[in-house]
């Protein structure tokens, strides 16, 4: 995703002045942030909010803080829609693509390239919607649960076990038995009698 959210841009000119090791801090909110879209499939999260210290480097800033959000998703055992809260931590440097004193464009040598920082634009904004959507979708769980001890969807029926009681029995089997339920022990047996 590479759109720009006017809520989470912040003008650092006068920090990349000032000597190296001040902070600021910013407080980070905003009501909807798009966290993935695909077609059909879009994932948002909703009332986020946060805190982050940013710190002169000398050759740039770096982000740290947390940020935390609801994000709507489906149960992954019963596929019930829930409000998913979701905390993301930032650990980021962003660089100056120009010097703050001179306006020049900043010129780097190529060990000096750094892909992992962002970048600080010509006018000395730092958006912060990539390393937040980034740390929000790293933050979130890959199975999701309306609650802990979610009963899921019945295999037979479909019905959802947290709210009715279909009356089919659950059978879990484990798959590393597998092999051995196949054994036919009839074999074994007949093979010690002949010696």
């Amino acid at each position: 995703m590479d759109s720009t959210n006017n809520e989470l841009t912040y003008n650092v000119a006068q920090l990349l002045k000032e000597r190296v090791g001040s902070t600021r801090k910013l407080d980070v909110s905003i009501e909807t942030l798009p966290l993935y879209e695909d077609g059909d499939e879009d994932l948002d999260a909703h009332d986020l909010e946060g805190t982050v210290k940013v710190t002169n480097l000398g050759e740039g800033v770096l982000v740290q803080g947390d940020v935390k959000a609801i994000v709507h998703v489906q149960c992954s055992r019963c596929l019930t829609d829930i409000n998913l809260p979701v905390e993301g931590q930032l650990e980021e440097q962003f660089r100056p693509t120009v010097d703050v004193e001179t306006g020049r464009a900043v010129q780097r040598q190529s060990y000096e390239v750094d892909d992992t920082a962002f970048d600080i634009d010509a006018n000395h904004i730092m958006d912060l919607t990539e390393p937040v959507r980034q740390a929000l979708l790293v933050a979130m769980d890959m199975r999701p649960l309306c609650r802990e001890d979610c009963k899921g969807l019945c295999p037979e029926c479909g019905a959802n076990r947290n709210d009715v009681d279909c009356g089919h029995e659950q059978v879990v089997e484990d798959s590393r038995w597998a092999a051995l339920r196949e054994l036919d022990l009839s074999d074994l047996s007949t093979d010690r009698n002949k010696n």
